[in-house]
């Protein structure tokens, strides 16, 4: 990742505390198996200015970038590495999924080091006209000697209770063999392209291969990889203060959505990353005007 964009990120997005907080008084969610991480905006153009320049990081692995010009991948990624058509009308370009997936690879880029197993926009196909499918992230990291696969979501709406419902209509399906498997599976397609060469992952795709009949699941056990699902809600500051702003996340998670249980059998974990952030809407307006400008984008 280039070093400005690193510390703009650093500058931008700033970590707060941790839920639960007992001196905030406010819990974690009620799914959360690790701590749920607060952080603030310090400056609503520079949120801006870090979805459009994580594009290309989001969009090509690191080999494909080295020694390429930034304006022609930024080009290239809107053509064909995410869902972006400039003759939408703007009600339909606010509502791409890209402003927050492009967020979500930065910040567990920069804050957690989880580096890219591979770019997410090899999944993206052009000709289906549509959003990536599967999880928003394919992240990895090594942590005291067990393999964390970050596959993470995000959500990105104006109001907080319109992300945490589409969370909560899919994470069932998140948090199960099937579609963890798919994903694996999905990841296969693409293994000549992995940005992380010799991982556990490398190694269970080639198994599968020579016998597609072994779960997927079962050799991510026999390998101790574990998944790790972060959830990052971007919502709108309501102006209510900080403390108020988080603390109506797992309220609102408790009220609603209680007593869910998920079936994935692997090792995993669930933690929110709450980021409320000063008028979602100009914000990625921002960002589509410096597109269609073909702003230049950060060295």
């Amino acid at each position: 990742m280039r070093k400005s964009l690193v510390n703009l990120i650093n500058k931008t997005i700033v970590y707060k505390y941790d839920l639960p907080n007992s001196g905030a008084g406010i819990l974690s969610t009620i799914y959360s198996t690790e701590n749920d991480k607060c952080y603030a905006a310090i400056d609503k153009n520079d949120v801006a200015e870090i979805i459009y320049n994580s594009i290309i990081e989001y969009s090509f692995n690191e080999f494909d970038i080295t020694g390429k010009d930034y304006q022609s991948l930024h080009a290239v990624a809107l053509r064909n590495k995410l869902k972006y058509n400039p003759t939408a009308t703007q009600k339909t370009k606010i509502k791409y999924g890209f402003f927050g997936e492009v967020l979500l690879y930065s910040l567990l880029m920069v804050m957690y080091k989880a580096k890219p197993l591979i770019a997410r926009g090899y999944f993206y196909n052009p000709l289906e006209n549509a959003e990536t499918k599967g999880y928003d992230s394919y992240q990895l990291l090594e942590n005291k000697g067990v393999t964390e696969l970050w596959f993470g979501e995000v959500k990105f709406h104006i109001k907080h209770s319109t992300g945490l419902n589409s969370v909560f209509e899919n994470i069932d399906k998140a948090l199960s063999d099937w579609y963890f498997e798919n994903n694996i599976i999905a990841i296969h397609n693409h293994k000549n392209n992995l940005n992380l060469k010799d991982s556990k992952i490398e190694a269970i795709l080639e198994d599968w291969e020579q016998n597609p009949i072994i779960k997927i699941a079962d050799e991510i056990k026999k390998h101790s990889i574990k998944l790790v699902y972060p959830i990052l809600l971007l919502y709108e500051d309501d102006l209510k203060g900080y403390d108020d702003n988080i603390k109506k996340i797992p309220e609102y998670i408790k009220e609603k959505f209680a007593g869910k249980k998920f079936s994935l059998s692997i090792d995993y974990s669930v933690f929110f990353i709450l980021l409320p952030i000063e008028k979602v809407k100009e914000t990625k307006l921002n960002v589509i005007q410096w597109i269609e400008s073909k702003k230049p984008p950060m060295s």
